[in-house]
């Protein structure tokens, strides 16, 4: 908007060029008259309301009152016309939603190319998941040679695979495309790989990464353990529970020890099926015997002399020969130097380990785990099965761990 001044009597208002406005002043009266309000300023100009703009606005409002108590009164009666017919219109509503969802989940169906099969699910009363030939769905479209691997947990095989490998050799990989096909498989659609055999999934708890919560006070390994006690005070038998590197955030005895008492309360008491992905390859000869978990390695091939490794991002039987930091240490670029120094420490490490004289002790006798120790001992104390005691499922699963002794 623009002021232009008609020489010493009068001032007209324009808006793009055209007239709103014309105000008359009158001749050799100095500032603003009385009867004036100022309306607003800037540092340039000064606005102001006199009596005939007052009367204008002020109409101006009752208008546009007047025209939304109009609008309101239609509307009104518009939806008490549409509410006549609100049962017809709820059931359309219905309809529409579930012919969106049910094109929705065979879209995506679709987009996973092949193979892909509808899901089966069992109602056994032991929890049981199966998929051959599985892939990652979120690969699919940006990865053409991606290789499969078979899950099974629960049902005739144990309900916990202890999975080791090296370093990025894809273990949680296989734990969240394992997470993902069950999710696939119970919203309805069809799940990336060539069979699906499973009892419905109640919940997925899941242990995952290291972060921490700086402000709430949490370091990283308060935050691991907060999540770890969630998961051992709410699953179930009817639960998928991933644990990826628990006790990576304190040190080596420590770590070990949490990873250890959880992996024998989840497999033991809890009796949920699941993935506990791990460096700490003691555990697999502390629950060698055990009969709810299974050793479970990522394959690959090694050459020492060039320090590199090969992944072949198969899942097979067995136990890792080690994590291999070195060997991904040399492919990230370290300085040999530096490398070799720290293989020299890592042994002289390796053979002061107290670890290393119970997994030799393991292979040359009967090594009783202190899990078991520990539920014997709970036994003797409480036979009620109270607070802390050993319930019903925890009782046949240690029979079976002594058996297998």
């Amino acid at each position: 908007r623009a002021r232009q001044q008609l020489g010493s009597s009068a001032i007209k208002f324009t808006d793009n060029g055209k007239e709103i406005y014309q105000l008359e002043v009158p001749i050799k009266v100095k500032g603003v008259p009385k009867d004036w309000d100022q309306m607003s300023a800037t540092k340039a100009v000064k606005r102001y309301y006199n009596p005939e703009l007052r009367k204008l606005v002020r109409a101006l409002q009752e208008a546009q009152e007047t025209h939304g108590q109009i609008v309101k009164d239609v509307a009104g009666r518009f939806y008490a016309r549409f509410d006549i017919d609100y049962s017809i219109w709820l059931a359309a509503v219905k309809i529409t939603a579930q012919l969106d969802c049910l094109i929705s989940l065979a879209k995506a169906s679709a987009s996973l190319g092949e193979p892909s099969c509808r899901p089966t699910f069992v109602q056994d009363e032991r929890s049981v998941l199966e998929f051959r030939d599985l892939r990652h769905p979120c690969m699919l479209t940006s990865v053409s040679d991606f290789i499969p691997n078979d899950i099974e947990l629960g049902g005739s095989a144990p309900n916990i695979d202890l999975l080791t490998g090296a370093n990025a050799a894809g273990k949680s990989t296989v734990l969240r495309m394992t997470c993902i096909a069950v999710i696939l498989a119970q919203v309805g659609c069809y799940v990336p790989c060539t069979s699906a055999t499973l009892t419905p999934v109640d919940r997925i708890m899941s242990r995952l990464g290291a972060q921490d919560n700086i402000f709430a006070g949490q370091s990283t390994f308060m935050v691991e353990l907060s999540e770890t006690k969630k998961i051992l005070s709410e699953a179930t038998p009817r639960s998928l529970v991933i644990l990826d590197e628990l006790g990576r955030g304190t040190s080596s005895y420590d770590g070990v020890a949490v990873a250890q008492a959880v992996l024998h309360h989840v497999a033991t008491h809890v009796g949920c099926i699941g993935f506990f992905a791990t460096h700490y390859h003691s555990l697999a000869t502390e629950f060698a015997d055990h009969p709810e978990i299974k050793a479970k390695r990522m394959a690959i091939h090694v050459d020492d002399e060039e320090r590199k490794v090969t992944f072949l991002y198969r899942v097979e039987d067995g136990v890792a020969e080690g994590s291999f930091g070195m060997h991904c240490a040399a492919m990230c670029g370290i300085s040999n130097k530096v490398i070799e120094r720290a293989e020299v420490a890592a042994r002289e490490w390796e053979h002061i380990s107290r670890l290393k004289d119970s997994l030799e002790q393991a292979m040359s006798g009967c090594y009783i785990p202190l899990g078991m120790q520990s539920d014997v001992a709970w036994i003797l104390k409480d036979e009620t099965g109270g607070e802390g005691g050993i319930q019903e499922r925890g009782l046949e699963v240690l029979m079976r761990a002594i058996e297998a002794l």
